[in-house]
């Protein structure tokens, strides 16, 4: 009912809510909803870029003591 999609930078680059998500008596629903997938989201986002990255990031470059990298 939730959707979102965010970047490997885990910027969210877009939300979509199907209208039968809305129940103006029970906001918290959505609520919860958006957050969960937004989580979900920023998850894969960082998995695929691990993925693409093949553990560069966290061993090479994150050697290199810059702010950021490997954490």
């Amino acid at each position: 009912m939730v959707t979102v999609k965010a970047n490997g930078a885990g910027e969210i680059q877009e939300v979509k809510i199907d209208p039968k998500a809305i129940d103006p008596n029970d906001p918290e629903m959505l609520e919860d909803m958006i957050l969960a997938a937004v989580n979900e989201a920023i998850r894969s986002a960082h998995s695929l870029a691990e993925a693409k990255l093949g553990g560069l990031a966290g061993g090479a470059l994150g050697g290199l003591g810059l702010p950021g990298l490997g954490q």
